[in-house]
């Protein structure tokens, strides 16, 4: 009888073990993960939480909750919109130029629309999954796909697929910096933001690399009012005579709207976006007739470059969530929690189905001129939608992990993650351009892209809210994609 008493006794004891050990997984299941995490080279927690929180919804569900969200009306006019009003969308829009703004006050401003639930919340995302959609070759490298959708028969550049940056380079010590600074700040107003505490992330978020919230301590920085524009990186280049990656490559990638994915275009660049006027030039009528649209074609290299040359910087990916919520504490978008107000669109993105659907109710199919919407509380433009934007960050998925509380930089570079893409060169052979053997492979960095773009849709994680994160490699420049310019406030 005593053994028997003991063994229950046991039992007793494994069973509560058990339920505790239940609970605490349950309860503090994040911090557990984490805590498992120091003892591994790779993050365990990422995968056990994809596993774990992964949607079981499928496509044709996702298209019926797309249907009953605030898109269902665009739903119709796509269909009902023909070609010719489409194609009219690709001409410049007239719009009064551009107000310089003034800085607001820099309180916490209570969020009037947090007791609204978002139509979205549960809606699974994807974040521009397209960008690599294509079909690998039989024998093609695998990481090959970070170079999206490249057609061997589209490949006709003028250098290399790509330039080593496993350590980038600093500015070259030749090239100058800006002779009239007031020049630049006529074009390119800032705002003076005063720093503080805020809580960066989102939990509730699809994408694990904006978990966990975090609280983080920023000192103050000014921001420019508006991405940097085509007006002010011509001046940049007549002082400088700087020729962009894009440039000296041949070429940079261009959404297909026809075929709906990627493709890298010849002739392409920040004063030919298009590819249309290949001998145009940094002085062409093209550049002078989008003045105030934001400067794309870039890669993160020229950001740096015309920083350097300004005597700013590029934000860092806390300073850039923190101006971008406009001192609303828990806003979804950059001008608060409704896409629309009263509406009215508040940014430039894509309204429907990406890559399918797109009825440009906003007005806009390509980016729009800067200040083309209403500025978020801050005075700041354009930090949701019209183009990314650069930061200085390398990325890491799970940063927010061991982000630091005061000025967080990003990952070293030994953290940072990085692809590996094969090198392939390009000659010029009887007027044709032919692709040699790659030569081996070589890593670049990825940074952080913040603020999404015309391109950016509720069904691909939409872009365009506070907390979302992309990357793309340093050295890759798109249509899509610019930057602004931020400050540190000497004491």
């Amino acid at each position: 009888m005593k053994r028997i008493s003991d063994n229950n006794g046991l039992l007793k004891m494994l069973a509560w073990g058990v339920l505790f050990l239940t609970v605490t997984l349950i309860v503090w299941r994040r911090e557990v993960f984490w805590f498992f995490d120091d003892f591994f080279d790779a993050s365990i927690s990422l995968v056990i939480e994809d596993r774990l929180n992964e949607p079981l919804v499928n496509r044709r569900e996702m298209r019926r909750q797309h249907g009953d969200s605030l898109f269902s009306e665009e739903r119709e006019m796509v269909g009902s919109s023909s070609e010719a009003a489409r194609a009219s969308l690709l001409r410049d829009p007239v719009h009064p130029k551009p107000v310089a703004a003034t800085p607001s006050s820099l309180v916490a401003i209570p969020n009037p629309f947090a007791a609204i639930p978002n139509p979205l919340a549960a809606t699974p995302q994807g974040r521009y999954a397209n960008r690599y959609d294509y079909v690998v070759s039989p024998g093609e490298p695998e990481m090959m796909t970070h170079a999206a959708a490249l057609n061997r028969k589209e490949i006709p550049s003028l250098d290399t697929l790509v330039d080593s940056d496993s350590n980038p380079p600093e500015p070259e010590p030749e090239l100058p910096q800006i002779r009239e600074r007031s020049k630049l700040d006529e074009m390119a107003p800032s705002v003076l933001l005063s720093g503080g505490s805020f809580r960066m992330g989102d939990d509730a978020a699809s994408e694990r690399d904006q978990k966990p919230s975090h609280l983080v301590r920023l000192e103050p920085f000014r921001l420019d009012c508006y991405e940097v524009t085509n007006r002010q990186f011509q001046l940049f280049v007549r002082e400088t005579k700087y020729r962009t990656t894009a440039e000296r490559r041949g070429w940079s990638f261009v959404f297909d709207f026809e075929r709906k994915v990627w493709i890298r275009m010849v002739g392409v660049c920040w004063w030919n976006p298009s590819g249309k006027n290949p001998h145009g030039g940094a002085e062409s009528a093209v550049v002078t007739a989008m003045y105030d649209y934001p400067v794309v074609h870039v890669t993160w290299d020229d950001a740096q470059a015309f920083c350097y040359w300004s005597g700013k910087r590029l934000p860092s990916e806390a300073e850039w969530e923190y101006a971008a919520k406009g001192g609303q504490v828990d806003a979804l978008y950059p001008w608060g929690n409704q896409r629309q107000i009263n509406g009215v669109f508040m940014a430039n993105y894509w309204q429907g189905w990406y890559p399918n659907e797109n009825s440009a109710a906003d007005g806009f199919l390509l980016s729009s001129p800067i200040a083309s919407f209403p500025p978020n509380g801050y005075g700041l433009y354009d930090l949701g939608g019209n183009v990314w934007e650069w930061c200085g960050d390398r990325y890491r998925t799970d940063y927010y992990r061991r982000s630091p509380l005061d000025n967080p930089l990003g990952p070293s570079p030994e953290e940072g993650e990085i692809v590996t893409i094969p090198l392939f060169r390009i000659r010029r052979e009887n007027g044709r351009y032919v692709e040699e053997e790659p030569e081996g492979t070589f890593d670049i960095s990825l940074r952080v892209l913040r603020g999404g773009s015309f391109l950016s849709a509720e069904n691909s994680d939409a872009g365009y809210r506070t907390t979302t994160r992309n990357q793309q490699p340093q050295s890759f420049s798109f249509q899509d994609v610019g930057f602004r310019c931020a400050e540190s406030v000497t004491k």
